[in-house]
């Protein structure tokens, strides 16, 4: 008789249920698009739509890897009697979760997204160069996974119907500042390119993270123009991490030394707190980690090469499994309309890579925006490493950061 009402109740309930074809649930990170945006994309659909924040974008990469682990089985389960409800251990992932590009050929790599499947006309929406140096991104990050990941071998490379990741915002590095803390020496618009951070007048005045793709990339732009490394090998083999490592020791090894007579401390995680509590004049950081720390330090002074930066892009990825329902195409379209793409713009955190083409141009209200569109444009991603490129980064980031002796050991 129970039983038997159950499944009366269950084929009533499964009857009120919105369908899971048009349900949307996203996991982003807070702040990353603004409560207007939100609110408005609510307002439009008639699908329900759930979204979920998260403080850390390392909380969003942990929470795909956790609808991927395996579920333990039990002699018994709720569902075995009510079959409509979800068991807590099988709960659908969410259609779509924000990562950034760090995170993103890791979540590639363990199998933990799978492509978007976007129509060739929402593609559109992005500059044709920019989407293209995207996929090009990804593929050399796909490729650079290859022998240290077993599942990285199956994964296909980016194409139009492809797509691993829809970008939404588009941060920069940045050098910022206390105004009237920095020297004549530099002029009244310091900082015009990097190398400006060698002057001796900034000796003991910086502050960087400590984070040697960061670091050593800086280097790599003072040096050749590019943050981004170009190895060479003699052989049709590609280097070994010994032979890269002698190669950055070549190339930067008198850099690294002058750059750590200017850096007061290498701190991943204060490096702008230690400018805030005045222990240092200068120091390098996010664009929208400065932006966000300028509305209540008012005096800081955030400046971007007009050479060019490093870029870093926040993204929606589709979690293996997820639907990809026409919702969550909709929403991604949303995000490259120009109307939500200013809103989102406009905080001065980040851009849209809507806004990023050579040929583009801003939107009114976003001329005085705190990231210079021409720097911008001029900036590169962060490109993956190979296993043997990253040991090498770190070796000789260990060594040139400790103050060990460089040497052609």
């Amino acid at each position: 008789m129970l039983l038997g009402s159950a499944v009366t109740l269950g084929s009533t309930l499964l009857g009120c249920r919105p369908s899971a074809v048009d349900t949307l649930a996203i996991s982003l990170l807070t702040d990353s698009v603004p409560a207007e945006v939100l609110k408005k994309f609510r307002q439009q659909t008639t699908a329900p739509v759930k979204f979920q924040m998260l403080n850390q974008l390392s909380d969003l990469f942990y929470q795909l890897q956790r609808w991927q682990s395996p579920k333990k089985s039990n002699s018994f389960s709720l569902k075995q009697l009510l079959p409509w409800v979800k068991d807590p251990k099988q709960l659908q992932p969410d259609n779509l979760v924000s990562l950034d590009d760090y995170w993103l050929i890791s979540a590639i790599a363990q199998d933990l997204i799978e492509p978007l499947q976007l129509a060739p006309e929402s593609l559109e929406k992005l500059p044709a160069d920019w989407l293209q140096n995207w996929q090009q991104l990804i593929n050399q990050g796909i490729q650079g996974q290859i022998g240290q990941n077993p599942a990285a071998k199956n994964q296909n490379t980016a194409s139009e119907q492809n797509l691993w990741a829809a970008p939404y915002r588009v941060q920069s590095l940045a050098i910022v500042y206390r105004q009237g803390k920095v020297l004549a020496p530099l002029g009244a618009e310091p900082f015009s390119s990097w190398r400006d951070l060698l002057e001796p007048t900034l000796q003991n005045r910086i502050a960087m993270p400590d984070h040697p793709r960061i670091v050593l990339g800086l280097l790599q732009k003072i040096r050749s123009g590019s943050f981004n490394p170009s190895v060479e090998s003699s052989t049709k083999t590609p280097p070994t991490a010994a032979e890269v490592e002698q190669q950055l020791t070549e190339q930067l090894g008198d850099l690294l030394a002058q750059l750590n007579r200017q850096v007061k401390t290498y701190d991943g995680e204060n490096a702008l707190k230690a400018l805030i509590n005045d222990d240092v004049d200068v120091a390098i950081s996010w664009s929208a980690d400065i932006v966000a720390a300028q509305q209540r330090y008012q005096d800081l002074k955030m400046t971007i090469p007009t050479e060019g930066s490093l870029l870093s892009a926040d993204v929606w990825v589709r979690p293996k499994g997820a639907p990809m329902n026409e919702t969550a195409k909709t929403w991604i379209d949303y995000c490259w309309e120009t109307g939500p793409a200013t809103q989102i713009s406009r905080s001065g955190e980040g851009l849209s890579p809507i806004f990023l083409g050579k040929e583009a141009a801003l939107p009114e209200v976003l001329a005085s925006s705190a990231l210079p569109l021409e720097a911008i444009q001029n900036s590169e991603p962060i490109l993956p490493l190979s296993a043997a490129v990253q040991t090498a980064y770190f070796d000789f980031w260990r060594k040139g950061r400790g103050g060990e002796k460089m040497s052609d050991e």
